[in-house]
């Protein structure tokens, strides 16, 4: 795993709370629960990482305006390489590495000349960059489409990505060997060089835990629910209220917002509550049944009306 621009190897089993090993360069080695290398990815300060600090340091490159030259790109990708980086985010910056090594490449394949090594480098950028757009499109999709809210394009492209990674299920469900050869303990791995590959394999490994990537109907934040898949409201600190998680205040701000707007959710939130205290009250006092059962009626006929008026609408 030293040589450079060569991705990440990931061992994996089918244990339930086992986390991803994986390998990288110079024997250090991440864990992740499934999903996690994807949620490291699109983080904020991960995009910025990958995108706009790539631009910053080929402008800042010091041979920017050599000669585009073999020694010189080697130079350029070796100051790249010591650049973008951030241990924090080890698997970007490795799928970084590797994904702008393949496209410096195929850059320099094709019958094009460049005034300089930085525009050389731009043009890799843009190349290098519709990886990402893509990965970005393929991510906003399925999330969308977990959780209800993808539009007709958005279907399509879930539609699509779901039936090509059905083709790698076997590869990423299954469990990776442990071996013991000539005293040594050989284990299998996979090798992920692009950041759509990753997002494959994540996809396999969550739909074999039977996790889904979704949309926090609260905050639009991506989320996996940690406990029920049909959850719509995310664990992170709600806008709201940063004290409390959206899974907390997000149903009861929708409604408000839905009241707010709607004058039957209105009149009805405002009589149902004022007979609601009037029965609450009447039981602190220790009034009669009978007299409570007055109120419990005229609560029963008040969602009646909100019913028959919603039926209308």
């Amino acid at each position: 795993m030293n040589e450079i621009g060569s991705g990440i190897l990931v061992y994996f089993e089918n244990r339930k709370n086992f986390k991803n090993v994986v390998f990288l360069p110079h024997g250090k080695r991440a864990y992740y629960q499934s999903g996690g290398m994807l949620f490291e990815l699109i983080k904020d300060d991960a995009i910025f990482m990958v995108t706009t600090k790539v631009v910053n340091m080929i402008k800042a490159f010091p041979g920017y305006y050599a000669e585009a030259s073999i020694e010189n790109v080697t130079e350029g990708f070796k100051w790249l390489y010591g650049t973008i980086e951030d241990e924090d985010f080890p698997v970007a910056t490795e799928l970084f590495r590797s994904c702008f090594n393949e496209v410096i490449h195929d850059v320099a394949g094709k019958s094009e000349s460049y005034d300089c090594v930085g525009n050389f480098f731009s043009k890799c950028y843009e190349e290098y960059v519709s990886h990402i757009e893509v990965f970005s499109m393929y991510v906003d999709a399925i999330a969308a489409y977990n959780s209800g809210m993808a539009d007709e394009f958005q279907e399509d492209i879930a539609n699509n990505f779901i039936s090509s990674a059905q083709e790698l299920s076997d590869l990423y469900m299954r469990k990776c060997s442990v071996r013991h050869k000539n005293g040594n303990i050989v284990v299998d791995t996979v090798q992920i060089k692009s950041f759509l590959q990753l997002l494959t394999f994540e996809y396999c490994r969550m739909k074999k835990e039977n996790k889904l990537l979704k949309i926090c109907k609260n905050c639009g934040r991506y989320f996996i629910p940690p406990k029920r898949s049909d959850s719509i409201y995310c664990p992170a600190p709600s806008p709201q209220n940063p004290e409390k998680a959206c899974s907390e205040i997000g149903a009861n701000f929708r409604q408000t917002v839905k009241r707010r707007n709607d004058p039957i959710e209105r009149e009805f939130h405002t009589n149902s509550c004022r007979i609601q205290n009037i029965v609450r009250r009447l039981y602190e006092t220790g009034a009669s049944e009978d007299h409570i059962e007055k109120f419990k009626v005229e609560l029963q006929k008040e969602k009646k009306k909100y019913q028959d008026k919603k039926k209308i609408e």
